[in-house]
C-alpha cells in the first residue's frame, strides 16, 4: 500500500494543481523553494518548504494544497503518523472542498498499511455514500470489496444493491453493478451476472458511463463461452453502432471500439465461417479508426484470411499493401514473411 501512495506523490508532485493560482509572495515562494528541493530528492527540506507554505497560505485552498503535499511528502521520508495527522486535519474541514475527500482517502490508505482497518473502513464508507462522484469513490468501494471477498455472496450481494439504492445513479452505479456482475457470475449464476452487465449497458451508456464499452466486452465473453457467436456479434455491434452514427458532444472514440470490430471480424471468420462478412469488418476496423494501433492487424488479418481460403490474388495484394503502408511492427513482419513466402518478389 505505501508503493501505492509514493506512486500517487511522485505523479502529482510535478505542479501545484489548484482551481486557481495560488496567491501571497511569502507563500509563492516557499512552494518554489519546495519544488526544487523534491525534485532533488531533498525530502527533508521539500518537507519543511511545504510547511512553511501552508502557515503563509492567504487562502484555505492554498493551505489545504501546501499541507496535503507536506503530507505526501512525509511519506517519501517514512513518517507516517505525522502524514496521517495532516491528512486528518485536511478530512475535517469543512465545508468539503477539492482536497478534502482525497486527503480522507489517503488517510484510508494509511490506516490500511498500518493495521487500522477499523477507522479506514469509516472513511472510505463515508467516500462511497457521501461522494459517489468524487475520484477516490471507485478506489475505495474496489478496497472495501477485496476486504468482503471471505463473506458469502449473498451478503456481498446485499451491500452491493442496497448502496446502489442509495448512490446507483451518481458516477459510482456502473462499477457497483460490475462488482454485482463479478460476485454473481464467481457463485455460478451466469444469468444474472449478464443481467447485471445489460444494467450497465442500459443505465449507465456510452458516453458518460464508465464501464460501458467493458459491459459491452463482457456480455460477448459469456455468449462466446455459451457457443452463441451470434449474440457475440449482436453485443460488440451495439458497441461500434454507435460511433458509426453522428459523434455526440462529450463523446470519444473508446479504447474498445476497435478492439470490438476487430472481434467482430475474427468471429466471423473463425466461429461462423463468413469471410465476406470478416472481410467487411476487418475492412471497417482500418477504415473507421483511423487513429488505432490496429489497423495494420486488421489489413494482415484480412490478407492472411484471403490467402488461406484461397483468393491468392486479393491476399498477396492485401499483404503488400501492409508492408508498403507500415513502416514498423509485427503486422508488418508478418506480412512481409507471408508475402515472400507465398507471393513471390514484391
Amino acid at each position: 500500500m505505501r508503493s501505492i501512495l509514493i506512486a500517487c506523490a511522485l505523479l502529482a508532485s510535478g505542479c501545484i494543481a489548484t482551481l486557481s493560482q495560488p496567491r501571497g509572495e511569502a507563500h509563492l515562494a516557499a512552494l518554489r523553494a519546495a519544488s526544487r528541493h523534491y525534485h532533488h530528492g531533498r525530502m527533508e527540506e521539500a518537507a519543511a518548504a511545504f510547511a512553511e507554505a501552508a502557515s503563509t497560505a492567504e487562502r484555505r485552498v492554498d493551505r489545504d494544497e501546501a499541507q496535503y503535499r507536506h503530507a505526501r511528502t512525509l511519506l517519501r521520508l517514512d513518517r507516517d503518523r505525522e502524514a496521517l495527522a495532516i491528512l486528518d486535519a485536511i478530512a475535517r474541514r469543512r465545508p468539503i472542498s477539492r482536497r478534502t475527500i482525497r486527503a480522507l482517502f489517503d488517510a484510508a490508505l494509511i490506516r490500511i498499511d498500518l493495521g487500522e482497518r477499523e477507522r479506514a473502513d469509516e472513511a472510505l464508507t463515508f467516500i462511497v455514500n457521501e461522494r459517489p462522484g468524487d475520484g477516490p469513490a471507485s478506489r475505495s468501494l474496489r478496497l472495501m470489496m477485496a476486504a468482503r471477498e471471505s463473506e458469502p455472496a449473498a451478503l456481498r450481494l446485499a451491500f452491493l444493491r442496497a448502496l446502489y439504492e442509495r448512490v446507483g445513479q451518481s458516477d459510482l452505479g456502473d462499477d457497483i453493478l460490475a462488482f454485482e456482475a463479478d460476485v454473481l457470475l464467481s457463485s455460478g449464476d451466469r444469468a444474472g451476472a449478464a443481467g447485471a452487465l445489460e444494467r450497465i449497458v442500459r443505465e449507465h451508456p456510452y458516453p458518460h458511463g464508465q464501464r460501458w464499452d467493458d459491459a459491452l466486452f463482457r456480455l460477448a465473453d459469456l455468449a462466446e463461452e455459451d457457443g452463441d457467436h451470434e449474440a457475440a456479434v449482436r453485443h460488440l455491434t451495439r458497441m461500434i453502432a454507435i460511433h458509426e452514427g453522428t459523434v455526440t458532444p462529450g463523446s470519444q472514440t473508446l479504447p474498445r471500439m476497435p478492439e470490438a470490430r476487430l472481434r467482430i471480424a475474427r468471429i466471423y471468420r473463425d466461429r461462423l465461417h463468413d469471410p465476406a462478412r470478416a472481410a467487411a469488418h476487418f475492412t471497417g476496423t482500418y477504415q473507421q479508426f483511423p487513429t488505432s494501433t490496429l489497423r495494420d492487424d486488421a489489413l494482415y488479418e484480412l490478407g492472411a484470411m484471403w490467402l488461406d481460403t484461397g483468393s491468392h490474388a486479393e491476399g498477396c495484394a492485401m499483404l503488400a499493401r501492409v508492408v508498403s503502408e507500415f513502416e514498423v511492427g509485427h503486422a508488418r513482419r508478418l506480412a512481409a514473411r507471408r508475402f515472400e513466402g507465398e507471393c513471390g518478389e514484391r
